[in-house]
């Protein structure tokens, strides 16, 4: 990690920690992570919040088991219901075990997270986090994967 990192940012709040990192070639990132004793869902809670934007937010939904879209905050939070591959390929979440979110299109941070836990509330209950980036083409090639996202009731 230190061949990595040029610097490193630490802002610690009781069961979560928001870490700064820089590449060697200048590259920045945000490191949100959690343990199980944050119970909240730490994407409308706090990395909506945090990175000022709207999210689209791809994790595994377990039917029953989902967390609804939340617009209870000043930056919300959209599950994405399909992905597109091609124009003939798609899937729906339900089938999907990938973890990740981005800013919503047509926002001024391009926001691309990746990371380990899915958006539901038994996820609530363990640790795990999201490493962020600004990178415009990491952003493009997943925005260009969202079908469509479910809007708040």
């Amino acid at each position: 990690m230190p061949q990595l990192c040029t610097r490193a940012s630490s802002s610690e709040i009781p069961g979560r920690i928001l870490t700064t990192l820089q590449s060697a070639q200048g590259q920045k990132f945000l490191h949100f992570a959690k343990s199980d004793s944050f119970l909240d869902d730490i994407f409308a809670a706090w990395m909506a919040q945090q990175l000022k934007t709207h999210l689209l937010t791809e994790t595994w939904q377990r039917k029953r088991q989902e967390l609804p879209s939340n617009c209870s905050l000043p930056y919300h939070v959209y599950n994405i219901k399909a992905i597109k591959l091609s124009r003939h390929s798609y899937f729906s979440s339900y089938q999907d075990h990938a973890k990740w979110c981005i800013s919503q299109k047509g926002t001024k941070n391009h926001w691309t997270c990746i990371g380990d836990l899915n958006r539901s509330p038994h996820q609530a209950f363990r640790s795990g986090g999201f490493i962020c980036t600004q990178n415009w083409h990491i952003y493009q090639a997943f925005q260009g994967l969202v079908l469509y996202y479910e809007s708040c009731n």
